[in-house]
């Protein structure tokens, strides 16, 4: 074998990098179209795979929008809202439509109440009369069950708001601060000059309210529309009067606090003390301990138990309630409503089976 010249290497890396180069034109476009045909035959296929079982095969809507709970039960408390991409489709979320409760969106769950994380009762527990029980259920959204059912000395009742989450005391929601804020005397004075204070105020207010409600859409909404226009401008003087007449609507099951019982220490009460290993003792017996051995074991379970459970009067009155409703951080718009006797004594009469006589100005023209 020759031996390679070293004064013919440089032509010799230049006729080797000349072929290279020559080759690479040739294969380049050839692989790039190629390449290119590849891809539009793939799209192709799929294009037409997609439109054919589509056309015979529909996969149909998702599951979270057509499968949407039906009833309101237990198990629903426990499941996160925003399972349901139905629900963030709207504004205002429904609740199961099988479930007449006068309750316009969802409802938050409560992981403190020992009443229902224990298994012995239902979030939504009147079940026994059916001309009441919607009216009374109403009332869990935003109370917990001590509150009626609880043994209490106090008149008014000694009470708190608690978090739903972490059960924690805490003040007055933040939409009834909003709602407070917009039938206040300051609202009458900024209704026709408002200005910038006012306007961040009600803001802020709407955003935490947004939050406490599991982030939900109306409010969230209603709060970017009131902080996206001036508060000198017309639009946002008809913010302020679309803000006061919407939020009463979310005043159910929507605040992301109860009212409970409040303890000696200020924590409130969301189980009957010292419970734990009889409540524990009765979930596994429940199906077979009868008669005087169940009812002894209940009595040992609830030892703070009214004989009979508060009626609607003796909260929702203006003269001695037991509620201090302006205590609670209620505005005196809500808190004037709450005590209006007329729905209060027309559920009382069902409740009791006596007859009631609906008001005239409803009644049918004779």
């Amino acid at each position: 074998m020759s031996k390679l010249n070293p004064l013919n290497l440089p032509k010799t890396i230049a006729w080797f990098f000349r072929g290279t180069w020559r080759n690479a034109e040739r294969v380049i476009p050839r692989a790039y179209a190629l390449a290119l045909a590849f891809v539009i035959c793939f799209l192709t296929y799929q294009a037409v795979s997609y439109l054919i079982v589509g056309l015979l095969k529909p996969s149909g809507s998702p599951p979270q929008i057509t499968q949407l709970p039906r009833r309101m039960d237990a198990t629903l408390f426990e499941v996160d809202r925003r399972k349901w991409r139905g629900l963030d489709a709207t504004a205002n979320p429904r609740t199961p439509p099988s479930h007449y409760h006068r309750i316009g969106d969802w409802i938050e769950p409560d992981h403190q109440s020992g009443c229902t994380t224990s298994g012995c009762h239902s979030p939504l527990p009147h079940n026994e009369r059916k001309e009441v029980r919607a009216f009374l259920n109403m009332h869990a959204t935003s109370i917990h069950c001590g509150t009626c059912h609880m043994k209490s000395d106090r008149a008014p009742l000694s009470l708190t708001w608690y978090n739903l989450a972490s059960g924690d005391p805490q003040g007055p929601p933040a939409i009834l601060q909003a709602y407070d804020l917009l039938t206040s005397d300051e609202y009458e004075k900024q209704r026709n000059s408002p200005d910038d204070a006012f306007q961040d105020k009600l803001t802020s207010l709407l955003r935490k309210a947004a939050r406490e409600a599991d982030n939900l859409p109306a409010l969230e909404n209603l709060a970017d529309h009131v902080n996206a226009v001036r508060a000198t401008s017309d639009e946002f003087k008809q913010l302020l009067i679309q803000a006061r007449e919407s939020l009463p609507r979310h005043f159910r099951g929507e605040y992301g606090a109860k009212i409970a019982v409040r303890g000696v220490g200020g924590d409130p009460v969301l189980s009957h003390p010292d419970t734990e290993k009889l409540v524990a003792q009765y979930v596994s017996q429940k199906d077979t301990i009868k008669g005087q051995d169940r009812r002894d074991l209940l009595n040992r379970i609830h030892p703070l138990r009214r004989k009979s459970p508060l009626d609607c009067t003796e909260c929702h009155r203006k003269q001695d309630g037991l509620i201090d409703f302006a205590r609670m951080g209620y505005p005196p718009a809500r808190a004037n409503a709450l005590v209006d006797p007329i729905v209060v004594e027309m559920i009382e009469h069902i409740n009791k089976g006596t007859p009631f006589h609906m008001p005239d100005f409803i009644g049918v023209e004779k």
